[in-house]
């Protein structure tokens, strides 16, 4: 099961990546995976970048999956993302719980070691 999982995971990040080139807009498809060794259970999320005037926007949906056959939906975030100088941004994140309810606003700086 593991196996069918992981191959259809890379062939779903090919796909995503490869339609990402044929639109011609500002938006970006995007996931993410993750497999937790000691819990033997593997998360991440599918989401979708825009740009306006700067601002970067991304809504994604995260999600999880055990060895009980379910994928599980843990929650919603948008994060906002504006790059105040060339390796410096600050950005807010909304998050939501897996009912879609409010869960919390965080505010940050990030800063990228280029």
């Amino acid at each position: 099961m593991k196996t069918l999982i992981i191959a259809g995971t890379i062939v779903t990040l090919l796909g995503v990546s490869a339609n990402a080139e044929a639109i011609p807009s500002t938006l970006i498809p995007d996931a993410s995976i993750e497999y937790a060794f000691k819990t033997g259970s593997w998360s991440g999320d599918v989401g979708i970048t825009t740009s306006f005037n700067g601002v970067s926007i991304r809504p994604a949906v995260d999600w999880s999956y055990t060895d009980s056959n379910s994928i599980g939906i843990d929650g919603a975030k948008v994060v906002s993302t504006l790059p105040i100088a060339s390796n410096i941004s600050v950005y807010s994140e909304l998050s939501l719980s897996n009912e879609l309810k409010y869960d919390g606003v965080s505010i940050g700086m990030s800063y990228t070691f280029k």
